[in-house]
């Protein structure tokens, strides 16, 4: 692997976990709730690709960080999932994270284009 090639998978490792966060946090604002499993196929149709070795310990640092909750539903026919939804907190970090992105993509944008920002 080039030089250039391990710093873009640095680069890219380190992005995608901030994304990664900001797109449980919408599909769950979207959806009110969903088990992992759901949010993982939802994430791949989008073209997040994301395995369930990367998506649940994310799903566990943001229950405890108190961005989302989860809840244990045993239906009656099936197994036991766990349930999440978006807090307060995680809603109120959505709208930052929503506002940061747009930042950066309008800055990002900018300098693209050889414009001032505005």
């Amino acid at each position: 692997m080039s030089a250039a090639e391990e710093l873009y998978e640095k680069w890219k490792s380190q992005f995608r976990k901030g994304f990664l966060e900001l797109c449980v946090l919408e599909l769950l604002s979207k959806s009110g709730r969903s088990y992992g499993l759901a949010i993982m196929e939802q994430l791949n149709n989008a073209g997040v690709d994301v395995t369930e070795g990367t998506l649940y310990p994310l799903l566990m640092r943001m229950t405890k960080d108190e961005s989302i909750e989860a809840q244990w539903e045993t239906p009656d026919v099936g197994h036991p999932r766990k349930y999440y939804v978006i807090s307060r907190t995680g809603s109120a970090l959505l709208g930052q994270m929503r506002e940061e992105y747009e930042r950066s993509a309008a800055a990002r944008r900018t300098i693209m284009t050889g414009g001032h920002a505005e």
